[in-house]
Parts: C-alpha cells; sequence; structure tokens
C-alpha cells in the first residue's frame, strides 16, 4: 500500500504548479511498482487541502497579475490542460485510490479528491467549490466528475453557490464514504480499508476498476476542452482582480461582472 501526502501545512496544503508537477511523478512512479496495490492520499496538518495558492510564488497568480493578452491566455490554457491531464492521470490509475480527508477540502482539493475512487473523512471535513465567489470557473475536472458521484442537481448548487458543506451532509449525497467521529478513527480505518484492498487479488481489483472506468459516459472527459478555453478567457477578468483586492483588504468583494 502506497501512500501519497500534501505536505504544505502552514499553507493548509493549499495548491500550486509545481505541486500539480510534483503530484504526476509521485503518480509515474506509483503506476511503475507493481507492489503497489492501493494507494492513500492525504494532507498533512490540520486540512487536506484548501485548493489553490493564492501567493504570487504561484505561476498561475503571477500570471493573472499581468495585463491581459493572447499569450497570456494560451499559457494559462496550456496550465489548465496539463493539470486537468495529472487529475486524470489519478483518476485512471492502475491501483484504487482513497482520499483521506480531515479539515478544509475546497476548490482544486476537492476536485482532487473526486478523481479518487473511494473517499473518506473525519467529522470536522468541510468540502466546497468556492470558485464563483473569487471570479473563477472550476476547471480541472470537478464539473465533470462530481455531477457523477453526488448527482447533477447538487453539483450545480455547490458549482454555483460556492458554500461550504459539512461532513454529513457529504455522507449524505454520496460524497464520502463514510465519515469517522476522530481524525484518529479516520486514519486508522481508512488504513484498515486499503490493506483489505491490497489483499485481495490485484489483477482482479485492477480489472474491476478499469470496468467501472470504461462503463462511465466519456462525454465529460470530451467537455474539458471546452470548460479549458472558457476558463481561459474567463480568469483575467476585473472580478477575479477585485477578489484578490478585497482578500487583501479583508473586505467583500465588489463584483461588477467584467
Amino acid at each position: 500500500m502506497g501512500t501519497i501526502t500534501l505536505r504544505r501545512p502552514d499553507k493548509r496544503n493549499a495548491l500550486d504548479f509545481a505541486f500539480w508537477l510534483s503530484l504526476s511523478e509521485a503518480l509515474r512512479k506509483a503506476a511503475q511498482d507493481s507492489e503497489v496495490r492501493v494507494i492513500l492520499l492525504k494532507g498533512a496538518g490540520d486540512s487536506f487541502c484548501s485548493g489553490l495558492d493564492l501567493s504570487p510564488t504561484n505561476e498561475v497568480i503571477r500570471l493573472l497579475s499581468k495585463k491581459p493578452s493572447a499569450d497570456q491566455k494560451m499559457r494559462l490554457f496550456d496550465i489548465i490542460k496539463r493539470v486537468q491531464s495529472i487529475y486524470t492521470e489519478l483518476e485512471v490509475l492502475r491501483a484504487p485510490t482513497i482520499a483521506v480527508i480531515q479539515g478544509h477540502c475546497l476548490g482544486a482539493g476537492l476536485e482532487l479528491v473526486c478523481s479518487c475512487d473511494m473517499r473518506f473523512c473525519s467529522s470536522d471535513a468541510l468540502f466546497a467549490l468556492p470558485e464563483p465567489r473569487f471570479g473563477i470557473i472550476t476547471d480541472i475536472g470537478g464539473l465533470q466528475r462530481l455531477p457523477k458521484i453526488v448527482g447533477r442537481g447538487k453539483a450545480r448548487e455547490m458549482a454555483f453557490r460556492g458554500h461550504s458543506i459539512g461532513a454529513d451532509e457529504a455522507k449524505r449525497i454520496g460524497l464520502v464514504n463514510e465519515v469517522f467521529d476522530t481524525r484518529e478513527m479516520l486514519f486508522v480505518q481508512a488504513s484498515k480499508i486499503g490493506k483489505e484492498i491490497a489483499a485481495n487479488a490485484p489483477l482482479a481489483v485492477q480489472g474491476a476498476k478499469e470496468v467501472l472506468l470504461h462503463s462511465e459516459d466519456v462525454s465529460a472527459l470530451r467537455s474539458l476542452e471546452y470548460n479549458a478555453a472558457r476558463s481561459a478567457m474567463i480568469l483575467p477578468s476585473g472580478d477575479l482582480q477585485e477578489s484578490f483586492k478585497s482578500y487583501s483588504e479583508k473586505r467583500d468583494p465588489e463584483f461588477k461582472g467584467n
């Protein structure tokens, strides 16, 4: 059994482009290791993942600080497509994947766990797609995968409202498989379940996963291209800049729809 851990606890494991590239490398190594029969995906510290890293060290944020241009939008498109491909690498990984979630699981972090086969959380977990509150379109597969997990109506509600839901609601709508009272219980039980899967015949487990993936509607993957193009057009907006400004000034944003 392998473990991949998000290790930026000082930033609540916020994601940047450098992290995504390191995740791709970890997935490549896992795919090449025949001894890895199941993978636990964890977050170090108090939160699983707080979403996109908004600091200027993130290449995406540096790009968005520049004057909008065709070159900028093409670079954004390329980055979005690359990150989409990394999340798909996780989704189609031969070994089953289990997301082990405590605390915040937001934005790109929620999209990340949607690429996993199973999701378990502690009772303090919070889930959200807060992108609409920042002038961003969810664009790394959440709009394609979340409806398959929780249904079209609930996925639309989360994508449009940007609100948080707790662990019990996540269990009720099928976002997580099980909720555990404490983080300690979560880690113990997730590891136990992982070991149970790893103890099964690997070809049977991997074959079952391949069949399950093949049986899903492929139109969701085709929609990613349009998703990336639309997101690249919308990202360099005044509303996004306003969200960054209001965030730094600790006030509510005043969006103007431009």
